[in-house]
């Protein structure tokens, strides 16, 4: 693990002692910084004064952080002399506003994950577990790492949100099929990895309906409202099934996007490596069998099945934290910024509906995003809260 990677992983732990309650390991951080510094970090960590003022600082910060980056990282990569000193001014920033900003943003939310039966008033951008019993799981920003029912179910967050089911278990197979199901909200994404080790990634506004263990000698299925991205483990005994509103995919062990919204008027799967075949609910004789680099487009008005290649890269971008749009028209740009910022988007410059754009975005605010756009074709916008108001 190199510095920085230490450096945030460190802020991460450290920022969970605090939000508990307990108290900072010094040793820790000795290993990175000098005595000096490490009393330095604790105090203005600790410190209520200082607390309050950092919170004030960031939210300052989070308003001009990427401008801020672009203008520092044309001098700081000048020589290798001044890269280090940047450098290490760059991990004590981190590792203090990493601090500051995880307890900032979970001022009022809960420190673990907690059950409970009614999501009315739970914050916005938590991901709800319904477990087979009844009963329902909340996942927030800071759950710890730990098993959080009595079916085995498993949540790790060392390395982002994930569940994972494969090693819960002595067996990958059970009697009877126990379903759990996954709600993500907008503005954030899980992976989860099944009984049998496929894992599927999911993406924000989706909802995974799956079993917490598979039956031995029946079809592995599992049932999508959204977008996910599956890495399917090889089985050809047993057929991985995908089933959406109108769609089903079956694949013996792959790797392919689905994204079938139910909002959108159209359900598309895109084949990354391996073999699947599409087929429609209504008529499940009529097979459509896909290649690799394949995008096979479900038209729900019509029923019918365009099919085309295309670069996958495009359609997976979101799993890497990107969203890529290509030759897409500004109404269904608009739905995919709701899902990635958890806005809500109101459009009333009718004439940008069918306007095609070509754009890609990673650690763009969404204001960013918009004044790209507005660059091209030129509108005004405001925002109040979560909804923005395009004129």
């Amino acid at each position: 693990m190199n510095s920085l990677k230490r450096i945030i992983s460190l802020a991460k732990k450290t920022a969970l002692r605090i939000l508990n309650e307990k108290d900072i390991d010094p040793s820790e951080i000795d290993e990175i910084f000098s005595k000096n510094d490490t009393d330095d970090i604790i105090n203005n960590l600790t410190n209520t004064n200082i607390k309050k003022e950092r919170e004030e600082q960031l939210k300052y910060i989070n308003k001009t952080k990427y401008s801020d980056w672009q203008n520092i990282k044309p001098n700081s990569l000048a020589s290798n002399k001044s890269f280090k000193y940047v450098y290490k001014f760059a991990a004590i920033l981190i590792l203090c506003l990493t601090l500051g900003y995880v307890s900032y943003k979970n001022i009022n939310r809960p420190s673990q994950i907690s059950s409970d039966k009614n999501t009315i008033g739970l914050p916005f951008n938590d991901i709800v577990l319904d477990l087979g019993n009844g009963e329902k799981e909340i996942i927030s920003d800071n759950s710890p790492q730990k098993t959080i029912s009595k079916n085995g179910s498993f949540l790790n967050v060392e390395d982002g949100f994930k569940l994972d089911y494969s090693n819960s278990n002595k067996s990958k197979f059970s009697e009877k099929l126990i379903y759990n199901e996954l709600t993500i909200p907008y503005g954030r994404n899980l992976q989860v990895i099944l009984s049998d080790g496929s894992k599927v990634t999911l993406n924000s506004g989706s909802t995974l309906r799956y079993p917490i263990n598979f039956i031995k000698g029946e079809n592995r299925t599992v049932y999508l409202k959204g977008e996910a991205f599956f890495d399917v483990e090889t089985n050809k005994k047993q057929p991985f099934i995908v089933h959406t509103n109108n769609m089903n995919i079956t694949v013996l062990g792959t790797k392919f996007n689905v994204s079938s919204y139910p909002e959108d008027p159209y359900i598309n799967t895109v084949l990354v490596e391996g073999s699947v075949a599409i087929s429609p609910n209504s008529n499940p004789k009529r097979t459509t069998i896909l290649k690799p680099g394949d995008k096979a487009e479900w038209v729900k008005q019509n029923m019918d099945i365009n099919l085309k290649t295309v670069d996958t890269s495009i359609y997976t971008a979101w799993t890497e934290g990107r969203v890529v749009f290509e030759h897409m028209p500004f109404k269904n740009i608009t739905k995919k910024l709701e899902r990635r910022y958890n806005v809500s988007i109101t459009n009333n410059n009718t004439s940008l509906d069918n306007e095609d754009f070509t754009a890609s975005f990673d650690i763009e605010t969404i204001e960013q995003v918009l004044n790209s756009f507005s660059k091209n074709y030129t509108f005004d916008y405001n925002i109040k809260g979560n909804n923005i108001t395009i004129n």
